[in-house]
């Protein structure tokens, strides 16, 4: 049996959307092939056992990673470059015959290149480097050697994955066509089976929920001042990260008694938040326009309107679904009159949605389409 070696930022059992689809992948390639997997652990939680064996087909080696703050961009991208390096080393390590790596850890795209043994495959997650702010002279050089790296180092892959299209013609003007395959983000058949099945409830009080990262870039604060304003509805916020507890206190401080946290919750108690729901709202900084939050295909599932403060291909892909509605990111107004459309207003879950989800975005359909290159790869040996 065939050899793959997988690297990954995100894996079992740190619990996010990057650990669902190299899950997905990996349990389609085990059908066929041995994969071993080589993942660092969330900040600052070592890993006792630092080989695991997942099943029969996948050993997990695990790299510990200190705690540091991921806010510091210089702290972050050293961090990232040393232990993307790292998990290239100790791959080599095991003998392979295809190297798999995963972003949007950007380093890991250099390091495998230039170092990763046998035929290699990038995932890309996301262009992270597009991210990089240029507000200042040294941080643009920054972000332009780094764009440079990128592209030189993209064109040793044998074979390149894309989430998106933006993704893809990024890309596609420094590697060719027919190296480039796009395996969406999505959502597991099990999990839109039981979201699908959601009817809406009427007896309830008009509540929007978030799921999802409680950061920088998702900035719910302009959530929770609409609620402050709109003492009427009930707002609950499902998740956590570095604004947090920030914005606990200040819920807390100014007597915001309609919106509630609940942290981390675990996948079969979702299902009762998103029950309980009138309206999913969703939110990035229009920095991000290249991003596209896998939330959002768990909402569309739902057949919940959706409300969704952002820009780019997430923005597209809202626009296209039925009974929902698209505003800048960060526009308080624009919510609120969203918000209170949606109060007003009779809708119906939309069946539209559920099968724009099930015909394109099922996370095991996709993930098919890495075994096909791998299988293409192993027998050009």
């Amino acid at each position: 049996m065939q050899t793959i070696n997988f690297l990954t930022g995100n894996f079992m059992p740190e619990n996010c959307a990057g650990t669902n689809r190299i899950l997905s992948l990996v349990k389609v390639l085990e059908k066929k092939y041995k994969v071993n997997i080589f993942c660092i652990t969330e900040r600052g939680k070592p890993q006792k056992n630092q080989k695991v064996k997942y099943s029969e087909n996948i050993d997990v080696y695990y790299i510990d990673q200190r705690y540091y703050d991921g806010e510091k961009f210089y702290a972050r991208a050293l961090h990232e470059f040393y232990y993307a390096f790292k998990l290239t080393v100790k791959s080599n390590k095991v003998p392979a015959d295809i190297t798999i790596a995963t972003s949007p850890q950007m380093f890991i795209i250099p390091c495998v290149a230039l170092f990763g043994q046998g035929k290699r495959i990038i995932d890309v997650r996301d262009l992270v480097w597009e991210y990089i702010a240029e507000n200042s002279t040294y941080r643009s050089i920054i972000k332009k050697v780094i764009t440079e790296l990128m592209k030189l180092t993209l064109k040793r892959y044998e074979q390149i994955t894309v989430t998106n299209d933006h993704e893809f013609k990024w890309i596609e003007e420094y590697v060719s066509q027919d190296n480039i395959t796009k395996i969406t983000n999505g959502i597991e058949i099990a999990t839109f089976r039981q979201l699908k099945e959601l009817k809406k409830n009427d007896n309830k009080r008009f509540t929007v929920t978030y799921i999802g990262n409680v950061g920088i870039a998702q900035n719910i604060k302009t959530l929770i001042d609409v609620a402050k304003l709109l003492k009427g509805i009930k707002v609950n916020i499902i998740g956590t990260g570095n604004r947090y507890n920030q914005l606990k206190a200040y819920v807390h401080k100014n007597r915001i008694f309609n919106v509630e946290f609940f942290g981390r919750v675990q996948r079969d108690k979702m299902i009762d938040f998103y029950q309980e729901s009138s309206v999913l709202f969703a939110q990035l900084d229009e920095t991000f326009k290249a991003a596209m939050p896998s939330k959002l295909y768990e909402y569309a599932s739902t057949g919940l309107p959706i409300i969704y403060a952002g820009e780019g291909i997430a923005r597209e892909f809202v626009d296209k679904l039925e009974n929902c509605t698209t505003i800048n990111p960060g526009d308080m107004k624009a919510l609120e009159r969203a918000i209170i459309k949606y109060r007003d207003a009779e809708f119906a879950i939309s069946e539209k949605n559920k099968i724009v989800v099930e015909e394109n975005f099922i996370r095991e359909s996709q993930s098919e389409k890495m075994v096909d290159i791998v299988d293409k790869l192993i027998l050009e040996k």
